[in-house]
């Protein structure tokens, strides 16, 4: 029988390797605004609930999992107001640290009902905290390499021959780069095919209700969605840990059907209401396929995060299953995609790495 910490760890691994993988499918396919592409994700991701249900042997379905589902959805979905209001770098800055920090403290101080997280080395457990926190601020000073402005005008009006597209993610400023973490989430690239066929000019049509707001106003408004973004992330899973507190013996995986659904039913209720007011809506058909991989992936990753937070706790699992990946998305940036290139990018995000893999060490000795 494996002991449950090694269980834990293992599954921050899982939800670190596809936490870090699972936009890859989607990487060169237009997503539009984000809102086809996020219902058709969590119907993979549903998919995947599935299988877990059938794996545990276990079905629950109450209605606390529909909250925290909803809850982590309602801080996807408020991804596209903070693009258009403050941009990429400082939306993703926010909540990725709004993020862990939320699930750190709700686990140190037993916030919103849950036992207290007692840890045997609390300096550790800080100082490993405070060391993720430093890392995800590294990760935005690399620059991603992208082909000159030039290249991106002249190749602005042309497609592949399979529709698939490589994607250019352009800051809120208007700047040649961007961070290379923007560069692996679909829902802050609203470049679409219509962009390419038609021009930049028809980023102007359509523009949506939170880019009117007034500059001052704007930028307070993005920057408190980032906030409650992150803070939805963060506390998405204190339901499941509410349920785990009273039924300590069930299976980890049994709590994600629900939790999923939850997910999923908002989804679908964005969408349709979007189809109804937005005719027709914005749909690519050559991106379901690959939006539906991904969210099987993210599947994947959520359920051993979920696994690694049950076991290993908010301040120890939730941490380092979702800063892992951002190693993974990295290697893939390098290896693979070629992304991040340069004496000056490959430094920083050395420098990234050792912080990350001390901060995750220290929060595992902890």
């Amino acid at each position: 029988m494996v002991d449950s910490a090694v269980l834990g760890y293992i599954g921050a691994i899982v939800a670190s390797i596809f936490f870090g993988s699972n936009y890859v499918p989607v990487k060169n396919y237009p997503t539009g605004n984000g809102i086809a592409f996020a219902w058709v994700m969590s119907l993979g991701t549903l998919c995947t609930a599935y299988v877990a249900m059938f794996i545990s042997k276990t079905f629950i379905f109450i209605p606390s999992g529909l909250l925290g589902g909803s809850i982590w959805a309602i801080g996807n979905f408020c991804v596209i107001p903070i693009v258009k209001t403050i941009g990429l770098g400082l939306g993703l800055l926010l909540w990725s640290c709004t993020s862990i920090i939320t699930g750190f403290f709700v686990g140190k101080f037993g916030l919103f009902g849950l036992d207290k997280q007692v840890v045997p080395h609390p300096v550790y457990n800080w100082v490993g905290f405070a060391c993720i926190v430093v890392a995800i601020i590294f990760f935005f000073f690399i620059e991603p390499t992208l082909e000159d402005k030039k290249d991106k005008e002249d190749s602005s009006s042309s497609v592949n021959a399979s529709g698939s597209k490589r994607r250019y993610s352009t800051s809120y400023k208007g700047s040649d780069y961007s961070s290379i973490i923007e560069e692996d989430h679909p829902m802050i690239n609203d470049y679409t095919l219509s962009d390419y066929n038609k021009g930049n000019s028809s980023n102007q049509e359509g523009q949506m209700i939170f880019e009117k707001i007034p500059p001052p106003f704007k930028n307070i408004f993005g920057i408190v969605l980032s906030v409650l973004s992150g803070i939805c992330y963060g506390v998405n899973m204190v339901p499941m840990q509410l349920w785990k507190q009273t039924h300590a013996s069930d299976s980890p995986l049994a709590f994600i059907f629900c939790h999923f659904s939850g997910i999923f039913l908002f989804n679908t209720v964005v969408f349709i209401v979007y189809a109804i007011i937005k005719r027709p809506p914005q749909v690519f058909p050559q991106t379901i396929l690959p939006s539906f991989l991904s969210g099987a992936l993210w599947g994947i990753a959520n359920c051993g995060l979920m696994v690694a937070t049950q076991i290993l706790g908010y301040t120890i699992g939730f941490p380092i299953g979702s800063s892992g990946p951002m190693i993974v998305s990295s290697l893939w940036s390098v290896l693979y995609f070629r992304e991040i290139q340069g004496k000056k990018n490959l430094l920083i995000l050395l420098g990234s790495f050792l912080f990350l893999g001390a901060g995750i060490t220290l929060l595992a000795l902890s």
